[in-house]
């Protein structure tokens, strides 16, 4: 079970990888991050805390880092996921990927498939598909995503 998104942005992989390398990144270009706390910014030892505007509060333990991007797990009281951020470079133009693995909690694997099918799909990929216009809003344009500003989502939201 994985949500995948991706977007075409018009700047170098270059420019793309610096931003999201960066500490405190989301800060910059996430619709439903408040505060990107970094506990350590090391490349694949980096661990980073995404508080977002509903209140949630996830700890971002980064496992891989290469030259396409990166690849990290993200917890709250347990594994919720496996993001995986890449960047690939066509024609001057940079494409961003992100792929979501999510682990849902549920003790029969039948019942994680019906809820990732009738329902965590969709909400999972609306939320990776903001946070990819958000990333190409802000280095397009160089301004600060606003709160919500690609729509409202249900779990992350105020």
């Amino acid at each position: 079970m994985k949500v995948i998104g991706s977007i075409k942005i018009n700047k170098s992989k270059k420019l793309v990888m610096a931003l999201i390398r960066s500490p405190k990144n989301l800060e910059k270009f996430h619709p439903y991050c408040k505060q990107n706390e970094i506990e350590i910014w090391n490349e694949s030892k980096s661990v980073d805390w995404v508080h977002y505007y509903s209140g949630k509060s996830y700890k971002r333990i980064f496992k891989e880092w290469d030259k396409n991007g990166y690849i990290l797990d993200i917890y709250e009281n347990r594994k919720l996921a496996t993001i995986t951020w890449k960047v690939i470079e066509k024609n001057k133009n940079s494409y961003m990927n992100l792929i979501a693995v999510p682990y849902l909690p549920y003790k029969y694997k039948i019942f994680n498939l019906l809820v990732f099918h009738l329902f965590v799909k969709y909400v999972l990929k609306n939320y990776l598909n903001s946070v990819l216009k958000g990333l190409k809003f802000h280095i397009e344009t160089n301004n600060i995503v606003r709160m919500d500003q690609f729509g409202r989502h249900i779990w992350y939201s105020s």
